[in-house]
């Protein structure tokens, strides 16, 4: 929480007016320390599934984090996204259930939302070589008044080698 906290405050950039593309917060960057390598401030960490999770319109990605499910079968990758949005919580719960929808997520009952103004909950089913995999995704909103923090965590396929 610490992190999410310090990332929200470092985001002090203005956010991209509604239609305008999503910008990367750089200005966060430089007021923040050294993560491990398996997170990135401003950017996408390597072995991110940018694919599947692009910065939706009129947001600036603050951080992200990819590390391997070990011992996960086939493999899998535990994945963080955070950003900031100034559309309304609800605008930005249904840019995620278009763009993971489109991508064979389906919605299931999100756990109890404590402290946070909105979250949803998704999953699919993937059949792979080592058998079928099941992907879940939390997205996660704390609403401060002026933006929203957005979280989005969980479990997805370990994104192909290059």
């Amino acid at each position: 929480m610490a992190v999410v906290v310090a990332l929200t405050a470092a985001a002090c950039g203005e956010p991209a007016a509604e239609g305008e593309d999503a910008v990367v917060g750089q200005d966060a960057v430089a007021s923040l320390p050294a993560f491990d390598p398996s997170s990135a401030v401003g950017r996408y960490v390597p072995g991110f599934p940018q694919e599947l999770l692009p910065v939706p319109a009129s947001a600036t990605l603050l951080a992200t984090s990819a590390q391997p499910s070990e011992g996960s079968v086939p493999p899998q990758t535990q994945i963080t996204m955070n950003l900031t949005s100034s559309l309304t919580p609800q605008e930005v719960l249904d840019q995620f259930a278009a763009s993971l929808g489109g991508q064979g997520f389906a919605p299931v009952e999100a756990p109890d939302a404590t402290g946070l103004t909105a979250q949803a909950a998704y999953t699919r089913q993937s059949p792979t070589d080592a058998g079928t995999a099941t992907e879940s995704l939390l997205v996660g909103i704390l609403d401060d008044g002026a933006r929203r923090l957005v979280t989005v965590t969980g479990t997805v396929l370990a994104p192909a080698a290059p």
